[in-house]
Formats: C-alpha cells, structure tokens, sequence
C-alpha cells in the first residue's frame, strides 16, 4: 500500500515538470511599449547595450534604433529593448509601439511590429 502511495505521487510530480517543459522559456509575446530614446551616429560603442555595439556600423551608416521600455507579459517590472526602426516608419520620442521583445544579452533586437494604432503624440518632437 505504501509502495502505491509513493508510486503514484512521483508519477504526479513528472506529470508537473513534463507540463513545465512545454513552455518555451524563449518563446515572445508581443507587448506596448514607449518609445524611450532613439540611438544616433555619435553613439560611443564602449557605452552600447551588446546588441547594439554589435550593429554600431549600421547605426554609423545612418540606420535608426531606438530604446522602447515596456512591461513584460508575465511581470510587473518594466524592461528596456533595443529595436532598429524600419525606414519607412516615423517614431517619435515618447510614442508608444506594439513590439516583440528581444535578449540583448542575446544579441536580439526587438521587433516592431505596429505604430500607429497606439500612437501617443503628447510628447512627440
């Protein structure tokens, strides 16, 4: 009978960490975040995130990036990414975006994903 009792709760607990598995700890979800700073050609890159010290000759070339702070999904802190700005796209400071996150730490950038249903234009320069 005990046998039975033990066998059944470590049945239990592989149950739970196999359930744990199927989420995907990389796995993104979209989010609104605020257009925080935009990265200019006088970006020094000992003072860049990774993820943009490692582009620092498209940011030199004239690409923009921007910093957008957002909210993560499963968390009440607010967290800064990095995302490169389409050309045809018009951010401006303090806007607010629909991004999918990225790792810098990784070496991902954000993606922006839509500007202008949640345009704030209040702060805009």
């Amino acid at each position: 009978m005990n046998l039975s009792w033990k066998t059944g709760a470590a049945t239990l607990a592989l149950l739970g960490l196999s359930a744990c598995t199927c989420i995907d700890p990389h796995e993104h979800h979209d989010a609104a975040g605020t257009v925080e700073r935009f990265i200019d050609q006088q970006a020094q890159p000992d003072q860049l995130p990774p993820c943009l010290a490692s582009r620092i000759a498209q940011i030199q070339g004239g690409t923009r990036f921007a910093a957008i702070r957002y909210r993560h999904w499963a968390s009440h802190f607010k967290s800064t990414v990095y995302a490169e700005v389409p050309a045809s796209m018009n951010l401006q400071l303090h806007q607010e975006v629909r991004i999918e996150p990225g790792q810098c730490s990784h070496d991902e950038l954000a993606v922006i994903m839509q500007d202008d249903v949640l345009s704030n234009r209040k702060g805009a320069m």
